[in-house]
């Protein structure tokens, strides 16, 4: 997962899309906004018994990150990004999320940026984030050093510096070292706000970085849903997407939204495979929202 392996494949896509690159030259004017309601009436005791099973807190964030894991590494169209008036195919899968470094209000926060094979499951990804949580939390991280370093300059020479920095990203000239392992040049960010029992709310793409995605998780609730024809309760999650147009379609990523979906209300599809939906998203997507 190196960004120098990252590969240029402007030459190889359709011009109106080519075409977007320079009409929306930043990702913030590209941005579309989309929301997904789940129904996690077979997750929630799916993820008990894997907890009960393997020992391991494993959660709806860990199985959120294995099938969108999954799905990026699947369809490698929606796993590219926008740099000045070229697009680039991303070398691997990895998903950056925010973690406090202790369960204390005012606590520092740490951008982890967990690599996904197609292979991962909720386990796996339990068995990295466990792991990087811990060396995050024993230590600065690199982004945290990185961010130190900088702030010890003053300003005249910081803020020339900085916008060198922004220059040198968009035209996709930074060095590999500086950028393998710093969070923001992921496949997607993604903020679990459930995890403190607030709603999500739609978030801005960062120019800088690489990331066409932005997803927020809100917490767990009950609410009404129809099924076969009748007005019931269920426990949900909405979660709330930012994208960046430039890289791909809406309808590409209602298709890829599907298979995601699957896995997550129906976890054990992680054994039997995901269905191809073909040239159409699927009328199950149509829902109310909560």
């Amino acid at each position: 997962m190196a960004y120098r392996k990252d590969r240029n494949i402007t030459a190889e896509i359709p011009n109106y899309r080519r075409i977007l690159a320079h009409i929306t030259p930043d990702r913030d004017h590209a941005a579309i906004y989309f929301e997904q309601s789940l129904d996690l009436s077979r997750t929630l005791p799916w993820l008990e018994a894997e907890r009960e099973r393997t020992g391991k807190k494993i959660t709806f964030l860990h199985l959120f990150l294995a099938a969108t894991g999954r799905i990026l590494n699947q369809r490698p169209q929606l796993n590219r990004y926008c740099k000045g008036w070229r697009l680039y195919q991303r070398d691997g899968v990895t998903i950056t999320i925010s973690v406090k470094k202790s369960l204390e209000d005012g606590a520092k926060i740490v951008m982890l940026k967990v690599p996904i094979t197609i292979d991962d499951t909720p386990e796996t990804i339990h068995d990295k984030v466990v792991a990087m949580v811990g060396k995050g939390r024993s230590g600065d991280t690199h982004d945290e050093k990185e961010t130190a370093f900088f702030l010890k300059l003053p300003g005249l020479i910081l803020s020339p510096l900085v916008r060198l920095v922004l220059w040198l990203d968009r035209w996709h000239l930074l060095p590999g070292f500086f950028v393998d392992p710093d969070p923001m040049f992921t496949s997607m960010v993604c903020a679990n706000v459930g995890s403190v029992g607030i709603a999500p709310g739609y978030h801005h793409l960062y120019e800088y970085g690489n990331s066409p995605f932005f997803a927020t998780i809100g917490a767990i609730h009950d609410a009404p849903a129809a099924v076969d024809g009748e007005l019931v309760v269920r426990p949900q999650v909405r979660i709330k997407y930012t994208f960046d147009e430039r890289v791909d379609d809406a309808l590409s990523c209602a298709l890829s939204l599907a298979g995601q979906e699957e896995m997550i209300q129906d976890p054990e599809s992680f054994v039997r495979g995901i269905r191809d939906y073909g040239g159409a998203p699927p009328r199950s997507r149509e829902k109310p929202r909560p």
